[in-house]
């Protein structure tokens, strides 16, 4: 098992690694973790290599695109007001063809860094659904699209690179129906595949959840009940979310932005990336058994996220 963390190369996160004993490898062992999840979000690789440090990346996600590969324009204006912003959120695509040459261009910037796995998401919300949960889109629809997607690009995808599928708390794959998991494995065209299982993700598709104890039996409980697909579980992003009380709460009704900033501060709310803290992971690990355990953690600094990993790896044997 590889103990990994996210990293995303901005700057300040880079002035930090740059004056660290040793740099990013000197990071690494101290914190005694085996490598990066590095997140390529764009069409481009990055000025730092990381191909001795990335063992897997992160595509790029949008998390609202169904409307836009089914062509709804109407849709579309709606949630973005004007039609230069939808060209900006797309990366300039203007259409199915175009959105999917992006994509096979962000595969091509992830594989400069050589990773052994990708990470892609398989969810969609629109800019009112994060606020309401009242979904246009059901799981089987999310997920549908999501393999017409995935097979017109798969030519793209080295064989020995394996595509891991993100859950989320949104339409498409959450884990918590067998039945939906099935139909995504039925239905992608490529061998090498699997799970990356979101623990704080998982977590948010229970409101009832009050602590970490729980989470963790949530967590097997799902997992279990996934049959022979619980094999396909090969990595593990692992955070802590108990968000049912601000989910309960709505204290953002009558008060919602449309703002990128307003919809990121509810969506962190709700997605709260937290390290674990109390003893239990053990058991989630024996469950789980995962290749990778990514700690996919919320931090500021290199600093804070030493605090954090040493924390939650010390957890994991517990």
């Amino acid at each position: 098992m590889k103990q990994l963390f996210n990293y995303c190369p901005v700057h300040w996160y880079e002035k930090e690694m740059q004056s660290y004993p040793g740099g990013v490898d000197g990071y690494l062992q101290a914190n005694k973790m085996d490598g990066l999840e590095l997140y390529v979000y764009g069409t481009e690789g990055y000025p730092t290599d990381y191909s001795k440090q990335a063992v897997g990346t992160h595509l790029k996600f949008w998390p609202y695109w169904l409307d836009f590969w089914r062509g709804d324009k109407a849709a579309l204006l709606h949630n973005f007001g004007s039609e230069q912003d939808v060209l900006d959120y797309y990366y300039g695509a203007r259409d199915n063809g175009e959105w999917l040459a992006v994509m096979r261009k962000n595969v091509e910037a992830s594989l400069l860094v050589k990773p052994k796995y990708f990470v892609w998401h398989v969810a969609h919300c629109d800019f009112d659904e994060i606020f309401t949960w009242n979904f246009k889109y059901t799981d089987a629809e999310v997920i549908d699209a999501t393999i017409e997607i995935v097979n017109a690009i798969a030519d793209s995808i080295p064989d020995d690179v394996t595509v891991l599928f993100e859950n989320l708390w949104w339409p498409g794959l959450k884990l918590t129906d067998p039945s939906m998991v099935d139909r995504l494995f039925s239905g992608i065209k490529k061998n090498n595949v699997g799970i990356m299982l979101d623990t704080g993700h998982l977590m948010n598709t229970n409101i009832n959840l009050t602590n970490e104890a729980e989470g963790v039996d949530y967590i097997c409980s799902v997992a279990k009940q996934l049959g022979m697909y619980k094999n396909y579980i090969k990595g593990m992003h692992l955070s802590c979310s108990l968000s049912g009380a601000y989910l309960k709460a709505k204290s953002w009704d009558g008060k919602v932005e449309k703002t990128p900033a307003f919809m990121m501060h509810h969506i962190t709310q709700i997605d709260q990336h937290k390290n674990f803290k109390e003893e239990g992971l053990g058991r989630l690990i024996a469950c789980l058994e995962p290749e990778y355990v990514v700690h996919e953690l919320f931090y500021d600094t290199m600093v804070e996220l030493a605090g954090y990993l040493k924390v939650q790896s010390a957890l994991l044997e517990k």
